[in-house]
């Protein structure tokens, strides 16, 4: 069963998604993340003189993800836009809130079921364990994720 891991980081949330499908702890996905180059880096984030630097950031994109979750021993496939929640047939990693300033979103886990299927999100702010709350998450990319074939 896949647990909910909280993001330690302001920008940790792709990393709590890699530790929470590849079943180890946060500390461990951050040194995972080291060792592929993912991070700790300053961004720059914002466009014309509304500009700032985050410090120490460990922003990641599908293909960091893709790599991550490679040598945890998962599958996972290319990124994919998404725009509708209904539209997904299978877990994994979404993006979801996507901010045009920053050219940014947040990761989450999203659980598929017969049942229509749960987030994970990694925020600590999220009080809940599972959300289902669709209507205020809007998504923006998809990674399909799945155990890798022996």
């Amino acid at each position: 069963m896949i647990r909910r891991t909280t993001q330690q980081d302001a920008t940790g949330c792709g990393l709590a998604c890699v530790a929470m499908l590849g079943g180890i702890g946060y500390a461990q996905a951050r040194m995972l993340a080291r060792r592929l180059g993912v991070g700790p880096r300053d961004r720059v984030v914002g466009h014309g003189g509304t500009t700032r630097t985050i410090r120490n950031a460990y922003f990641s994109d599908a293909h960091q993800l893709r790599g991550m979750l490679k040598l945890l021993g998962l599958r996972a496939g290319a990124q994919r836009r998404l725009s509708r929640w209904d539209a997904l047939d299978r877990s994994g990693i979404a993006g979801i809130n996507y901010n045009h300033r920053e050219d940014s979103w947040h990761w989450v886990v999203y659980l598929h079921s017969d049942d229509g299927g749960w987030v994970l999100d990694p925020n600590p702010r999220v009080r809940s364990e599972r959300r289902t709350d669709f209507g205020r998450m809007k998504p923006h990319c998809f990674i399909p994720v799945s155990a890798a074939q022996a």
